[in-house]
């Protein structure tokens, strides 16, 4: 079966492309040709990768949508030109930024199209400058092009709750695959209270009053305090030109390297900004880094209202501590407990099950390959 999978972002990247990688380790029968939007080609010349030029402006983009819309004039040529590339017998498509416009061409022109969704449009055009006032456009466009489509995989079990309730749209949640816990012989060095943050920081507030409580209980318990730091995130890089001796810095690295320096940290930090402007982002979001975090087994510090699907999962599964508060003091002292309290392996190893099984890579296989898929058995928050 061929499908061409269409995504607005590299192959390389971490996030939800490492998330997609993950699902079709476990998918050899599907023959998937990965087309993609980014600033240049991927540096793996995977022959079923191809790059199909650079990002859409938002003109580009808001223009395509509009003309589908009547809304404002614009020009659809850019996604149909895409399409003109794409040949298959199904269409995979995330549908972030320019996604939308090309799932919703390939439904203009009737292909059969599976859909998935990593961030949901909503949270994400709301949290940003310059597409907010647009949200109209998602509203004539992106509940329509959920009940055309075959299938839907969103990232999440809050996203796919809502979905259900919302859209009346049957979906299911695909989040990355983890297929073991392995074995680790590293551990926090006691001399040092060490954090680890990897991939993107949503706020800089929350981590600052983070650090600051951290560097209050390092001083007390006469410590150097570290704060192991993989991946870019512009939001830490104040933080970090202010104490520069604190942040060990990492350039993206694969799992196999980030795992071992995680698993040396006596926390692992993980956030979600409070507030009416970031709640349905937070509420159908879940960070890529958790797999990574679990499979380091050390404590999630997740750091985030309790509304969170991080906070539903990560407090329940009794992998960490969850904090809502941004009063130092209370966060300090939220960080000893948790500093404090032993994390059975066990308790990773059934979040794994969980969370990252391989159960849901099979559904999802199920509904590419046009099988049944909503016989499979489900997940959900413990609470």
């Amino acid at each position: 079966m061929r499908i061409a999978l269409f995504t607005p972002f590299s192959p390389e990247i971490g996030g939800g492309s490492a998330q997609l990688r993950s699902h079709l380790r476990y998918l050899p029968d599907l023959d998937v040709r990965w087309h993609y939007l980014a600033a240049k080609p991927a540096k793996d010349s995977n022959p079923k990768w191809k790059w199909l030029g650079e990002r859409w402006t938002a003109t580009q983009l808001l223009g395509d949508l509009s003309g589908r819309t009547g809304f404002l004039p614009g020009s659809q040529s850019r996604a149909r030109k895409i399409v003109e590339q794409l040949d298959a017998d199904l269409y995979w498509v995330v549908g972030h930024y320019e996604g939308l416009s090309i799932a919703l061409e390939l439904c203009e022109q009737r292909k059969p199209v599976h859909l998935t969704i990593h961030d949901d449009p909503f949270g994400t055009w709301g949290r940003s400058e310059r597409y907010r006032m647009f949200q109209p456009l998602l509203r004539r466009t992106f509940p329509d092009l959920l009940r055309r489509v075959k299938s839907i995989d969103v990232t999440s079990w809050g996203m796919r709750n809502l979905y259900r309730e919302k859209y009346a749209v049957n979906c299911f949640s695909v989040y990355l695959h983890v297929p073991e816990l392995l074995q680790l012989a590293a551990g926090p060095d006691p001399e040092k209270l060490t954090v680890g943050h990897i991939g993107t920081l949503y706020h800089r507030e929350p981590f600052r009053h983070f650090f600051n409580a951290c560097k209050l209980i390092a001083a007390e318990e006469q410590r150097d305090l570290r704060v192991v730091r993989i991946g870019s995130s512009p939001e830490m890089d104040d933080l970090a030109k202010q104490d520069p001796s604190v942040f060990q810095s990492h350039a993206d690295l694969s799992e196999a390297a980030a795992v071992p320096l995680l698993a040396s940290c006596d926390l692992l930090y993980a956030m979600y900004r409070a507030g009416d402007k970031y709640e349905l982002f937070r509420r159908t979001s879940l960070p890529i880094k958790v797999s990574t975090y679990v499979q380091a087994q050390r404590p999630i510090f997740a750091h985030t209202p309790l509304d969170s699907g991080l906070a539903r999962i990560i407090g329940p599964a009794g992998v960490g501590c969850v904090c809502a508060s941004e009063e130092e003091s209370e966060v300090a002292r939220q960080v000893r407990q948790t500093m404090k309290t032993p994390i059975p392996r066990e308790a990773f190893e059934s979040l794994r099950q969980e969370l990252m099984g391989l159960d849901q890579v099979r559904q999802l296989g199920a509904a590419l390959r046009g099988e049944n898929w909503q016989d499979f058995p489900e997940n959900n928050f413990r609470s």
